[in-house]
């Protein structure tokens, strides 16, 4: 599990395609109390499901598992880091923009990852002991948040 801290909030759900629902709604009350700009949220909400989406998708073969999704607002950025135990995969290790030999548009499978290289400022991945760790950063301006 991720450690809480004052300026964020962690989500655990299960590797279940509904659950990642339960994240986009996390997301959303994020971004009211911490003044994410309607632009931003955006970008972050298509991202962190496109991560999240593939992790439940892809990362176990079979039975269920936790993804750990902290969300953090920084001074001038929102940070979002997902932790899954599966398999060992870097969404980030294809080439950055995903195309075909016989044409230049992407190809299927790596084209949701594309966007999120576009939507987001930084993208990392690393492998730390049996866990996979995907953070996304946004820049904005935070706005004063609703309380």
């Amino acid at each position: 599990m991720l450690p809480a801290q004052d300026n964020s909030v962690v989500v655990t759900i299960a590797n279940e395609a509904a659950d990642a629902a339960v994240v986009a709604d996390a997301l959303e009350a994020f971004g009211a109390t911490h003044g994410v700009p309607r632009e931003a949220l955006v970008a972050l909400q298509v991202s962190v499901d496109e991560i999240v989406s593939n992790v439940i998708k892809y990362a176990w073969k079979d039975g269920v598992y936790q993804i750990h999704v902290r969300i953090t607002s920084q001074t001038d950025a929102v940070k979002v880091e997902v932790v899954d135990d599966g398999e060992a995969f870097n969404p980030f290790g294809a080439p950055e923009a995903p195309t075909s030999q016989k044409s230049s548009k992407p190809s299927a499978g790596g084209i949701g990852i594309h966007m999120v290289r576009q939507l987001m400022d930084q993208v990392e991945y690393a492998r730390k002991g049996m866990r996979n760790h995907t953070v996304l950063l946004k820049r904005c301006r935070l706005l004063p948040p609703r309380r």
